[in-house]
């Protein structure tokens, strides 16, 4: 009991925190977060359906057409292992992910045996880091469960490196099986990058010491677990990972503009999300360009104090953040302390996992400049396996916030533990502080030196918008003179609070290392102007100003005139085109119908092919037909092809209105009379800019062979109707006196949509770029569409094995490991 007490007091103390910094939960209310709400637009369809027939369909037609649910709202129920994660989930979201963070780092560190109080320091360290607050603020809580895993899996990685292979490699196992499960697939990528580059320290190091059988051994031994841990979710990895290839992160088809292609995302919109190089200063400096993209009367409103009157109210509005990214939530700032003590670590620490951890922070750095440093990034995306599959490379961060605090609490225990300490590191540690203050204080009195206060590309968009008002040039830069005192002011403000952290932390580190007072006295100061620090950089982005009253996110959209007006329409499908949002970037119009656009990271490439080379292009046409419609609305709606085809029924332009009608949706399917044969992909998209969807079909030649032998016979009563709607299954009704040729307003995906003509399987094609076509045989015949996907029925039966051996295995080694430990040997 005396031996477990530390470790109880330590998660009571967790639990406290938790309970506090996320009290109003506890208090009945919820947290306002964006990304869960658009998360409920996505998903509405596929929750409904299960609510209604308890069948979870593996597809849905609420957004672009139509797509796969795998990263949506998929749910696979043999795995085993999601058990375990549901029972350390206990408080309420999200809450419970914060307190993940927490046990999970202070875990790894007891791992590493690292002395218990600054184990906790360390927790508090880690899950304080702002990214992981602002990341909880915004709803991305799959990411938020996935980091809080990262560390558990480094924690079994290492113990098994350092001897203990049995209970290394069972908590290695679980924990890899965890954070698989908690499927965010980026998160788990940068812990592979992390898990290698401390892999490579062990092996230089084990190839200098002669230990290389002893490394060769938990190598293999931990790939094993690696396999069993990927094969308790083995449905998702393998659904995704088909998936992916048909997705924006797959290759494109398309020649167009191929030096911005990669064999996943294009290079641009990879780095669209670029942290800048001088950014990076936010580690230290929270508000170093501005913080979050919000106005700067709300940021800091002493700021504008001494901007010229006549300016003041334009730039009480003008956005507070400088950086080089397209807007944040809010800076990455690991904090003043922690990143002094960082670089004392990396000056102290000894071994092969500070040479690892030093590696990987300073290449996630380097990563996360993206466009800001093309030579590494174009790099990785050419060489690296899977780099190119995901966007936001500012993401790379998680890597630094990870390793930044791990080697810093390194570095505490350190000194906590060796009594000549100071003397072995007077100098490094003497001058690593004197250096780091020493830049604070330089940045305090000369803030020009390290940035600019705004960019050309502002000063470009505000001439723009003032063109034909009469304002000069002079008055455009003193109003730019102006916004630089008041970003000044607020940048400035945070280094002197940086500044003061780190000389009172400076100054408890030196007087402690070099009068040798109390250790405790030392280690929970440290700990408390570390939380201090962190704790209220997170407050800026998660305050009791984002909680509501209990209920209050149950319905994310409230319904509009618009949305009743379509609701009335109980015809089976038909899709929706609302142009009074930012049409592929929402998920309202999902909660309510099945969307033309949609709110998605992985939308079907060649979907989002059709928007960038025909929707916005029909789009612009008709919003701007509809501003002057000289011909009349039923003749300018009849000309857009593309998104009658995709049977577009209505046309939300303003919500509180009657949406339009458009008489020239196509409907659920069509009979042709005549098809084109085309060459390739880029003939496809481009035969959608003169084509008559109602009569026509576009045919790739690859498919050429499923139109052998048919003839085009004419029949005036030939039809075909939707009889029954379901996400991942239609019937539809066919008539015809000849065979037909018929093209379904329906999304093409052939790794898992089957088609049966009266209960027989049938064959179909592509057409029209993203639809699907199929000969209809003569007679009456019922035509259903299912979509079963092979990887989801075989993946659940891996998973269900893979999960039961992987806990077999678990317990095994774990029991064994405990026998030796209790025989007096080492596991």
């Amino acid at each position: 009991m005396k031996k477990c007490l530390p470790y109880a007091l330590a998660i009571l103390a967790f639990v406290f925190v938790t309970w506090l910094y996320f009290m109003p939960l506890f208090q009945g209310k919820d947290l306002r977060q964006t990304d869960i709400n658009n998360w409920k637009g996505m998903a509405q369809e596929i929750l409904s359906t299960k609510e209604a027939t308890g069948h979870m369909p593996l597809w849905t037609n609420s957004m672009f057409g139509g797509m796969p649910a795998y990263q949506i709202s998929a749910v696979y129920g043999a795995n085993l292992v999601q058990y375990i994660d549901k029972a350390i989930m206990f408080f309420p979201s999200p809450a419970n992910f914060f307190f993940l963070y927490l046990i999970g780092f202070y875990f790894l560190l007891i791992v590493l045996g690292v002395d218990k109080r600054v184990a906790i320091m360390g927790a508090f360290a880690f899950a304080f880091s702002s990214y992981f607050i602002i990341i909880l603020e915004a709803g991305h809580n799959t990411k938020a469960h996935a980091i809080g895993y990262m560390a558990p899996v480094v924690a079994g990685v290492l113990l098994t490196y350092r001897g203990r292979w049995m209970l290394g490699a069972s908590i290695a196992g679980l924990a890899l099986a965890l954070e698989l499960n908690t499927n965010h697939l980026q998160i788990s990528y940068y812990l592979m990058l992390i898990v290698v580059s401390l892999a490579v320290a062990e092996f230089i190091s084990a190839l200098k010491e002669k230990r290389l059988p002893a490394f060769v051994k938990s190598s293999f031994l931990l790939l094993g677990m690696a396999a069993l841990a990927v094969s308790t979710n083995i449905t998702n990895i393998w659904a995704t990972q088909e998936y992916a290839k048909y997705s924006t992160r797959g290759p494109s088809e398309l020649t167009i503009n191929e030096e911005n292609k990669t064999s996943g995302l294009d290079r641009d919109y990879i780095t669209d999300w670029s942290y800048g190089v001088g950014e990076s200063w936010t580690f230290i400096v929270p508000d170093f360009k501005g913080g979050g993209s919000e106005v700067i009367s709300k940021n800091n409103k002493d700021a504008l104090k001494d901007v010229d009157a006549a300016y003041k109210q334009n730039i009480a509005s003008f956005s507070a953040y400088f950086g080089d990214q397209p807007f944040t939530s809010g800076p990455v700032y690991l904090g003043v302390i922690v990143c002094l003590l960082f670089i004392l670590g990396a000056f102290t620490v000894q071994g092969p996992v500070k040479w690892g951890l030093v590696f990987i922070t300073i290449l996630s750095v380097m990563l996360s400049w993206g466009k800001n440093f093309m030579p590494l990034t174009d790099l990785f995306l050419d060489i690296l396996p899977g780099y190119d599959k995901f966007r936001a490379v500012s993401m790379t961060l998680v890597i630094a916030e990870f390793t930044v605090p791990l080697l810093a609490v390194l570095a505490i225990d350190k000194m906590v533990k060796e009594n000549d300490f100071f003397a072995r590191f007077r100098k490094p540690v003497t001058y690593s502080i004197i250096g780091f203050i020493g830049i604070l204080v330089i940045m305090m009195a000369a803030p020009g030196m390290f940035t600019d206060f705004y960019s050309a590309s502002e000063f470009d968009q505000v001439t723009a918008s003032v063109q034909g008002q009469n304002i000069s040039s002079d008055v455009i830069q003193a109003f730019f003179d102006n916004v630089t005192i008041a970003r000044k002011h607020i940048m400035t403000s945070d280094v002197m609070r940086s500044l003061l952290f780190a000389l009172i932390a400076g100054a408890l580190i030196w007087t402690y290392l070099r009068f040798k007072y109390s250790k405790e006295i030392f280690i929970y100061v440290l700990m408390a102007l570390l939380v201090l620090d962190l704790s209220l950089v997170g407050k800026r982005y998660l305050h009791q100003e984002n909680f509501i009253r209990k209920g209050g996110n149950e319905i994310p959209f409230p319904i509009t005139p618009a949305d009743q007006y379509i609701l009335s329409d109980k015809s089976p499908s038909k899709r929706v085109l609302n142009i009074s949002v930012n049409t592929f970037n929402d998920a309202s119009t999902s909660y309510y119908h099945q969307s033309i656009g949609g709110y998605h990271g992985a939308k079907l490439k060649r979907y989002k092919e059709l928007i960038d080379y025909e929707l916005i292009p029909e789009l612009t046409a008709l919003r701007n037909g509809l501003q002057s419609p000289d011909s009349g609305v039923d003749v300018l709606l009849a000309k857009q092809d593309v998104l009658n085809m995709l049977n577009t029924k209505y046309i939300i332009f303003n919500p509180d209105a009657a949406p339009l009608i458009n008489k020239s949706a196509l409907g659920n399917a069509w009979f042709v009379n005549q098809y084109e044969i085309v060459a390739n992909s880029d003939s496809e998209i481009a035969a959608l800019n003169s084509f008559d969807p109602s009569t026509t079909a576009i045919v790739d030649q690859r498919y050429k062979d499923q139109l052998n032998g048919f003839q085009f016979q004419s029949d005036s009563s030939a039809s075909i109707v939707m009889n029954q709607y379901q996400p991942d299954n239609l019937i539809y009704t066919s008539n015809a006196t000849s065979e037909q040729l018929a093209v379904f307003s329906e999304i093409y995906y052939d790794k898992g949509w089957n088609v049966y003509v009266d209960g027989n399987p049938s064959t179909y094609f592509r057409v029209n770029y993203v639809l699907r076509g199929m000969r209809i045989p003569p007679g009456q015949h019922k035509i259903e569409w299912k979509f079963e996907p092979t990887v989801v029925k075989t993946g659940e039966k891996i998973a269900l094995a893979g999960s039961s051996l992987l806990l077999i295995c678990v317990a095994g080694l774990a029991f064994m490991a405990w026998r030796q430990h209790r025989s007096g040997k080492e596991a």
